[in-house]
């Protein structure tokens, strides 16, 4: 695989699809950024305290029920795309990220309850998100320095402060984890490949659609990596880059003591800097310490 030719394939890709759209959005948005906090106010709120960072694979259903015992124990944040199976099983996650600038994402949050939640929402998202959505919202500018319209968007507001885009929703959830000191940071339905039937999860919005219409439809895009269990899977180009963006960011990212990064998924590509474990075994292991998420959100956001 030529590693850089995708990247860059894929950059130029998303600036052509979403520049536009970037600038209408943040100019909609801008009086709701400047009427709530950024993410800068959960730096460092959550210190030693487990990260699940919540993706919408197929693996997903496999560990689903399991999440209601880390309760208390853990911060939950959830993709866009996850946080319906999730409150279908009675979890209710701390928080909900969003990437997608488009509005298609709407699915996702309709006809849900989100008082409880908080959204962390890029400064580009699409306004009726927004509309859509109850409880609070905090903001966030996507870091990419190669594209210039997200440069200019976040020098016009830069304290709300900044996640790093790794081409996957799950890649500023967990730089959002990172920032907030949780340690260690796990990953469930975190996939990045097709082992199955269908894309995502069948217990949510996007769940039906099927495997084999994707594949002929982006053919182009297809390529193969290898799994967790050396099987090889079909993928798309993107996926791919987010699978060494995952990589690049375990092997560098540092906060000054060590880090475990746990892929609990089950499935999939992600297995370089990161331990593979079953979620089963990750809870007995680290989430056993009761913490007060809660009250800490609260002192953070008064």
């Amino acid at each position: 695989m030529n590693r850089d030719l995708h990247i860059s394939e894929v950059k130029n890709a998303t600036s052509l699809r979403f520049n536009t759209l970037w600038k209408q959005n943040y100019q909609t948005n801008h009086s709701a950024i400047l009427k709530n906090p950024g993410i800068l106010v959960l730096r460092k709120r959550f210190d030693g305290v487990p990260g699940i960072v919540v993706g919408a694979g197929p693996s997903l259903e496999k560990n689903i029920a399991l999440l209601n015992r880390v309760s208390g124990k853990a911060v939950i944040i959830a993709s866009d795309a996850a946080m319906k199976p999730l409150l279908q099983h009675g979890i209710i996650p701390s928080f909900v990220i969003s990437l997608d600038p488009q509005d298609d994402i709407l699915k996702f949050f309709t006809g849900e309850n989100t008082q409880r939640m908080i959204l962390v929402a890029p400064s580009v998202v699409h306004p009726r998100i927004l509309d859509l959505w109850a409880g609070r919202v905090l903001f966030y500018h996507q870091h990419a320095p190669d594209i210039s319209v997200l440069t200019q968007i976040q020098n016009l507001s830069p304290k709300i402060g900044v996640l790093t885009p790794g081409g996957t929703v799950l890649s500023v959830a967990c730089d959002l984890a990172f920032q907030m000191g949780c340690n260690p940071i796990l990953f469930l339905g975190q996939d990045l490949a097709w082992a199955g039937k269908t894309t995502h999860s069948r217990l949510g919005s996007a769940g039906d659609v099927p495997f084999e219409s994707t594949l002929i439809r982006q053919q182009e895009n297809i390529v193969y990596e290898e799994d967790i269990f050396g099987k090889k899977l079909a993928t798309l180009k993107s996926m791919s880059v987010s699978k060494e963006w995952f990589h690049w960011a375990f092997a560098n990212w540092d906060r000054g003591t060590p880090i475990t990064y746990l892929n609990c998924s089950e499935s999939g590509i992600m297995k370089k800097g990161c331990v593979v474990l079953p979620f089963r075994e990750a809870i007995y292991k680290y989430c056993r310490k009761k913490v007060n998420v809660e009250w800490t959100l609260k002192k953070a956001l008064k």
